[in-house]
């Protein structure tokens, strides 16, 4: 069997405060991975060289404040691809670098095939793919930019911040946000914080 250690911090009623956790745990077969492979939407990077989804929806948001975090990060390279987890049409670019988004696109896709119309938003981007401008059809699995830290990204703190907001286009403001890692397909290779 082997051995797995379990990195506990205390807090008041937790089990490790209770003496619930005391040392190594002894388990005989890896742990199934939560979330699995093969169904799901498109995982918005390519998970290579190294892919570290933080499942922070409704965490604390430089922009926002405590729960106002409305996507997840995905911590990857600069210059790892992004992709259009949909067919859609890209609807705003971003490109002040100054804003909270710093680079990005958000990607309207109005007939899903399981549900109804969706918006993705991509931010912190190192830059945009080649050709590609307000108003363009994109294919899902298509390149949109490169992982980056611009906006009010960590310097030096390369991720993606991606979320998911289903429902109608609004005149004014957009659909609420949703928490993306259930709705996704995380490849087994991504560790999930």
């Amino acid at each position: 069997m082997a051995a797995v250690t379990f990195l506990v911090t205390a807090s008041f009623g937790s089990a490790a405060a209770l003496g619930g956790i005391s040392d190594a745990g002894e388990v005989g077969s890896p742990a199934e991975r939560v979330i699995t492979t093969g169904e799901g939407l498109l995982f918005p990077i390519d998970p290579s060289p190294m892919c570290e989804v933080f499942d922070n929806f409704g965490g604390h948001s430089k922009a926002r404040g405590s729960g106002g975090h409305q996507g997840l990060d995905i911590g990857a390279t600069e210059g790892q691809e992004v992709y259009a987890v949909a067919d859609g049409v890209l609807e705003i670019q971003h490109t002040d670098l100054d804003s909270a988004p710093g680079l990005g696109w958000r990607l309207w896709v109005d007939d899903p095939v399981d549900g109804g119309p969706v918006q993705y938003r991509y931010y912190h981007l190192a830059s945009f793919a080649d050709g590609l401008e307000v108003g363009s059809l994109v294919t899902k699995g298509q390149v949109i930019g490169y992982v980056g830290d611009t906006g009010n990204a960590t310097p030096g703190g390369h991720h993606l911040h991606f979320e998911v907001r289903p429902g109608e286009k609004q005149r004014y403001g957009s659909p609420e946000p949703v928490d993306p890692v259930p709705l996704l397909d995380i490849p087994t290779t991504c560790n999930l914080y």
